[in-house]
């Protein structure tokens, strides 16, 4: 298919394997301005056996999601625990800032769209946080039904950062709003739309939204399975079943987006990221839906989306 850009260096899509295209690997939220909290994944030995428990259940890659804005973004803790598993990481750049939104618009207030552009593809053409360990995809995002000026500054600069690098794009939405929006103010950029995609889409269980999207050639990522409080999932495998008959199962990626201790079984709680591959996966397929198209949401369509164009 293509050549994705991991932690550990440019690899061809076919060794991705099965991947989850949403997920947090480190983060430091808390550690460094107040008490430890349940955001607070900066440990590389929990980090460690949370992949080697993924790698054990069959996991290829993990799509990390904490770009440069976060606290706690670790390139070199990402490497490390990639190359000790062998559980291929794909790093962001980008800018998302939840619960801070309106310091994208101080943040990026004297920089124009296009610095901020190149300011990301440097994350992926030359390496993260003064390291030599590159960035393989850009994130952008937006609010609940709405988009400050500095974040959407920061989503226009994705778009055109993917056209400087040939990346691809994908969003974080506050409950599945504002979707539709992010894709007309990424495609007024010339992007691609092949090469964009909305995450947390799945916590909007429209199915006419999640159908205008793909009609524009976009990705969507459903990462609530296991996790009732977004609904349960016998709503996310209707919408499947929609997209599917729809003629977009290549269209949709699955993760559980698990960036909190109280989501990891080594804190001593759950699902784990074992979830969907020995819990959702197999009820798919109890659920009519065939292997390939199990394989096309964990492996195929992934290894797609992220590949270098």
């Amino acid at each position: 298919m293509g050549i994705i850009r991991t932690v550990c260096g440019d690899i061809d899509s076919s060794e991705l394997g099965f991947t989850m295209a949403h997920e947090h690997l480190f983060m430091q939220k808390g550690r460094n301005d107040g008490p430890e909290t349940d955001l607070s994944l900066w440990r590389w030995d929990k980090a460690m056996e949370m992949m080697q428990e993924y790698k054990a259940a069959g996991g290829g890659a993990i799509v990390e999601a904490t770009p440069r804005y976060w606290d706690g973004r670790d390139p070199a803790g990402m490497q490390a625990v990639s190359k000790a598993t062998g559980v291929h990481v794909i790093a962001c750049s980008g800018a998302a800032l939840p619960g801070q939104w309106n310091d994208f618009d101080k943040e990026f207030a004297n920089v124009t769209v296009e610095e901020l552009a190149e300011r990301f593809a440097k994350e992926i053409t030359e390496g993260m946080d003064g390291t030599d360990i590159k960035a393989g995809w850009l994130k952008g995002t937006s609010m609940y039904n709405y988009i400050t000026k500095g974040a959407e500054k920061a989503l226009r600069a994705c778009a055109q950062g993917s056209k400087l690098t040939g990346c691809a794009v994908h969003t974080h939405t506050a409950t599945g709003t504002f979707a539709i929006e992010q894709t007309e103010i990424v495609d007024s950029e010339g992007m691609d739309m092949r090469h964009f995609g909305v995450a947390h889409i799945d916590r909007n269980p429209d199915f006419w939204v999640h159908k205008k999207i793909a009609e524009k050639g976009c990705y969507l990522i459903y990462d609530g399975p296991g996790k009732a409080k977004y609904y349960p999932d016998s709503m996310r495998i209707e919408l499947l079943k929609k997209m599917f008959d729809a003629g977009y199962g290549k269209q949709i990626m699955l993760s559980n987006d698990m960036g909190r201790k109280s989501h990891h079984k080594v804190y001593g709680a759950g699902p784990g990221w074992t979830w969907i591959k020995e819990r959702f996966c197999p009820r798919l397929l109890e659920e009519g839906f065939t292997q390939a198209e199990v394989d096309d949401l964990t492996i195929n369509n992934p290894a797609r989306f992220y590949s270098l164009w």
